[in-house]
């Protein structure tokens, strides 16, 4: 969350104060609307954190794990 603190501050000419009560804003809209499969998995997200088999916990079981169905699909 730092990296979104400090481009708030930058970009947007924040107060860090204001800037962490922003980020605090962003990481709980997202977190609420993001779909059942990544819930909590905001921070991650707007970290950068975007390796999406750990985020979905993708588990092979069999049939080829959940990237892989979506890879299929293209």
């Amino acid at each position: 969350m730092e990296k979104l603190i400090n481009e708030l501050i930058q970009k947007a000419g924040l107060s860090p104060d204001l800037a962490k009560k922003a980020s605090d804003v962003v990481l709980d809209y997202v977190n609420k609307n993001l779909p059942e499969a990544l819930k909590g998995k905001g921070e991650s997200l707007l970290n950068g954190n975007l390796d999406v088999q750990s985020i979905l916990g993708n588990k092979d079981n069999g049939e080829g794990g959940i990237v892989n169905k979506v890879k299929d699909l293209f």
